[in-house]
Order: C-alpha cells, then structure tokens, then sequence
C-alpha cells in the first residue's frame, strides 16, 4: 500500500487506507476539543475562530488561532518535503518516517499536556500547535498517497460527496422502477447510469471510520484524560512500521540496476 501512489492503489486498498486513518483523524479531533478545547483536525473552524477573534479585538486569541492554522500548514509541507525527499531512497521508507514523525508530535503532545497543570486558554493553544501539526502531516501523506481521492481529517466534502452519490442512487433506482412500471417519473430523456459501488463505498468508510473515531476519542479523553492520546499514538506507529516494511519489500523487489522507487 506504501510502495506505489495513486491510481495504482485498488479500491479495497483505498477502503481500507481510508478507515483506517479516518479512525485516527476523528479521534484526534474530538479528543482534542475534550482536551485543549479545539478542533485540530481541520482548518475551517479555526479560521472562522481567527475572524471572530479579529472582529472582537482579542489580539492574543486571534494570533493563536493563526498560528495553530499554520502548525496545520507546516505539518503538511514537511510531510510533503519528506516524501518528495530522495533522503529515505524508497517511498515505504519515506512514508514511514512522517508517520513516525506524526506519532511523535501525538507523544509530544501527551507529555507535554501531563507536565502542565494550569488550565489557562493560551497555553492549551500552544499544546494543540502539536495535534494541529500531526493532522496536517496526516491529511498530507493520505492526499499524495491515494491520489487526492482520500481524506481523512475532516468531513465537509466527504459528506458532500455522499449526497452527491446518493443523489445518482435515486435517480438510477427511479429510472429502474420508471421502466418496470412503464410510467415515466421524471422528466428528461437521458437514462441514468448506474452509481459506481467502490465510491460510495470508499465514502461510507471514511465517514464512518472519522465518526467512530470521534466517539472513541471522545469516550477515552472523559475517562483516561491522561493518556487518552496513547491509542491513536500506537494506530500511527502501527502504520509507520508498515510502511517500513513496504519499503523493505520493495527494496528485494529493487532492479540489479539499482532503480529506486521514490516517484512510484
């Protein structure tokens, strides 16, 4: 799954990318709002945060909410660099690396949170600066990996696109039954194709993964607040070491020419 980018994936490698870091991106998400009282997995709200704070002259909040927008920002541009990068020499390697990396702002995170005891709103801002990060390295690394066909730390456009298929559902079920009946039922001549299964599915798992994702991260920060961050921690390393591993086995694949497999 590491080893290649793109179109090169199948859909069930897709499906399966997808769930599996949408898991961790509504986890982080919603035990970051539980923890630091922000959404980190996604730029919008922060930027809407960032406006009001402007509009209402609260300088020290609103330089907060640009910086943790641009800790997201970083975050991707370095995991970018990294898989762009021929230091790592294959594209396993590579991934693996800003996976690690992530896992290790998570960590961060986790330490640096159970070293501070006071609550003041600031310093939680400068603590979700890290989670901030780790997302925008994660929506990266998805985006290249899947061929922007993945995203996995927010779900406006995910949700967008399911209406959009269930919208093509309907019209093909309509079209089925419009000619089972012999009754037109809607206006128009051109027949409608039939959805493509794999998308909608691709969809479904995204925005379930993110949402049970958020109840899990929601559930563990109430009740382990200390150590809530830990599981996803372990999800991200868990995914690095594959990448590892997919990069190794590409390596025994390697060319006697010694081609490299970084552009896959």
């Amino acid at each position: 799954m590491f080893r290649i980018e793109g179109a090169g994936h199948t859909d069930r490698q897709n499906r399966l990318l997808a769930g599996y870091l949408a898991t961790i991106g509504g986890y982080v998400n919603s035990a970051g709002f539980i923890l630091v009282g922000s959404f980190t997995s996604h730029v919008t709200g922060n930027v809407g945060r960032f406006a009001n704070d402007v509009a209402s002259r609260q300088w020290g909040a609103a330089a907060a909410a640009a910086v943790m927008i641009t800790a997201f920002f970083v975050g991707s541009f370095v995991a970018s660099m990294m898989v762009e990068s021929r230091v790592f020499r294959r594209l396993g390697y590579a991934y693996g690396v800003a996976l690690l990396a992530q896992a290790s702002l998570l960590m961060a995170f986790t330490v640096i949170s159970n070293l501070t005891e006071t609550e003041h709103p600031r310093l939680k801002d400068m603590e979700s600066l890290l989670l901030c990060a780790g997302m925008g390295m994660q929506n990266s690394l998805v985006t290249r990996l899947s061929g922007a066909v993945v995203r996995t730390t927010h779900l406006t456009g995910v949700v967008t696109d399911i209406g959009i298929e269930m919208a093509r559902w309907f019209r093909w079920w309509r079209g089925n039954l419009s000619s089972a009946l012999h009754v037109r039922l809607a206006l128009g001549a051109n027949p409608p194709a039939k959805p493509v299964v794999a998308k909608m599915a691709l969809l479904v798992s995204i925005a379930g993964g993110f949402s049970i994702g958020a109840v899990l991260g929601a559930t563990c920060s109430a009740w382990f607040p200390k150590i809530s961050m830990m599981p996803p921690c372990a999800a991200v390393v868990v995914a690095g070491l594959y990448a590892f591993a997919s990069g190794r086995a590409s390596a025994k694949d390697e060319t006697p020419g010694g081609e490299t497999d970084i552009h896959a």
